[in-house]
């Protein structure tokens, strides 16, 4: 991956991804999660049920929405397609990732995914839409 340089707001060199567009400079890094799968969160087939990977998708996409901007109160406004790549079983240990990708004035887009954590197989990748509200209308992100 290459990187390339620029100062934060604070005046220190920053290193971004290349394709990066936006310094936050406390999101810097992404945040991860590890699951362990039990037999509660399977479905009748034996794999995880779905609705519990997009429950874990929506909470790290605001953990990491809220880390990187504490004055700000998130609600999830949307989410991006979820295809689920590779079956998930009872026993295996799935990390979820989240990652503030861009801004707009009042909102984030949080990239989020998920791999097994024992092979590295990709389980899904999806995206957020993170708005910051006060009173039920937006206001800006600061």
């Amino acid at each position: 991956c290459q990187f390339r340089h620029m100062r934060d707001r604070g005046g220190n060199e920053a290193a971004l991804p290349e394709g990066r567009k936006t310094y936050f400079p406390q999101a810097e890094l992404a945040e991860g999660n590890r699951r362990l799968i039990r037999s509660k969160f399977l479905n009748y087939y034996g794999t995880l049920f779905g609705g519990y990977m997009m429950q874990w998708a929506d909470d790290m996409a605001y953990n990491v929405a809220s880390l990187a901007f504490p004055g700000a109160r998130f609600v999830t406004k949307l989410f991006g397609q979820f295809d689920f790549t590779t079956p998930v079983g009872s026993g295996d240990i799935i990390k979820i990732f989240s990652e503030v990708e861009h801004g707009g004035a009042t909102s984030r887009k949080i990239k989020v995914w998920a791999v097994n954590a024992q092979t590295g197989a990709d389980v899904f990748r999806t995206f957020a839409v993170m708005v910051n509200v006060r009173e039920g209308n937006a206001v800006p992100v600061k």
